[in-house]
């Protein structure tokens, strides 16, 4: 091949990748004005059950959004990790494990006093009614939305925008990981430091499943939904 045959190749390259730059800004637009409208039109203080209806609601439409981008640039779901696993038992023994270890892991950590913020969950604490929403929504905002959103659009356009070489996505990794810790400020500096490290080992877990966002999806989502059960019983740590 000529130079000036690499050359046209190099440069068409450009574009494409500022595509993937411009989509995550437009999605993070969308989400800003999408949290200002609902802010405006939503009565404060909200009831726990109405503001788990409505997040979800709110987060599915931002996905919706998500997957129009991802059409808009001639790719489909599969292209961020959002595909048949080849195996589901072999997938589902990977999440099961995943949370379990985590969810092992923050106890003990929490019980040796190194504790996040999560004072704003202590109405689930006895509240049945509460901690069956709790365990739906975590289903669907964290194992699903962050997930879509954070180890799929965000890692996959970052790491397209750097180049998609290896070193790449191990770059996107890292980062989507800070930036999925820095979206849980509200659960104090450590929180922050915890989920962005859970951020990193989820990315990590991804890339190891060959793109495959299922084995985190599961895995977030039973672990989340497993805390809500926890503090139904004992409330969260204080």
């Amino acid at each position: 091949m000529t130079e000036s045959q690499v050359e046209p190749t190099e440069a068409s390259r450009r574009p494409r990748r500022l595509r993937y730059l411009i989509d995550i800004v437009v999605l993070v637009a969308v989400t800003f004005v999408l949290d200002a409208v609902l802010g405006a039109f939503l009565p404060a203080p909200i009831s726990w059950e109405k503001g788990f209806v409505f997040d979800a609601i709110g987060k599915m439409l931002l996905v919706g959004v998500a997957w129009g981008l991802i059409r808009l640039r001639g790719e489909r779901l599969a292209d961020i990790g959002l595909k048949r696993p080849a195996s589901w038992m072999r997938t589902f023994m990977i999440a099961i494990g995943f949370a379990a270890i985590v969810f092992i892991a923050i106890y003990l950590s929490e019980k040796a006093g190194f504790r996040r913020d999560l004072s704003k969950f202590k109405e689930v604490q006895g509240n049945l009614e509460l901690v069956v929403l709790g365990v739906f929504y975590a289903s669907i905002s964290a194992g699903f939305y962050e997930e879509f959103m954070f180890r799929g659009f965000l890692m996959q356009g970052m790491a397209m925008l750097f180049g998609a070489s290896r070193r790449a996505w191990v770059v996107a990794c890292i980062l989507q990981g800070v930036l999925f810790g820095l979206a849980h400020a509200y659960q104090n500096p450590l929180g922050m430091a915890i989920t962005g490290t859970l951020g990193i080992l989820m990315g990590l877990l991804v890339l190891a499943s060959g793109g495959n966002l299922w084995p985190v999806i599961i895995g977030h989502g039973l672990f989340d939904a497993s805390r809500f059960v926890l503090f139904y019983f004992q409330g969260p740590p204080t």
